[in-house]
């Protein structure tokens, strides 16, 4: 009788050592399909991070053509002679170009 008694108690010892056994196997395979989904995560937002900062300086490079060709007509607008406007018979000196595109930029510079 003590040996069964033994035996039986043997019996849910590994009864319940396959139970946890199993209960981690189930959480390991839950970890690596989320490890699996987060390492497709990861590259998924490197690659949108690629593409943002290619599109940033993209951005950037139009902007800074934007700016150049700004400077560059405002410096046209500087080098005309004061007078008067042939289209409008204005005078075209800083008095004639107080307009709006005249005084864009101007506000800046001072």
């Amino acid at each position: 009788m003590e040996n069964n008694a033994e035996l039986i108690r043997l019996e849910q010892f590994v009864d319940k050592l396959l139970s946890k056994y199993n209960d981690l196997k189930e959480r390991f395979f839950r970890l690596e399909d989320t490890l699996r989904d987060r390492d497709a995560e990861i590259v998924e937002l490197k690659a949108t991070i690629e593409e943002l900062q290619t599109e940033r300086s993209e951005v950037g490079q139009r902007v800074s053509g934007l700016i150049d060709r700004i400077a560059r007509w405002e410096s046209e607008q500087d080098e005309e002679p004061a007078g008067e406007d042939v289209e409008t018979g204005n005078e075209s000196g800083d008095e004639g170009q107080a307009g709006v595109q005249g005084s864009l930029f101007r506000a800046e510079e001072q």
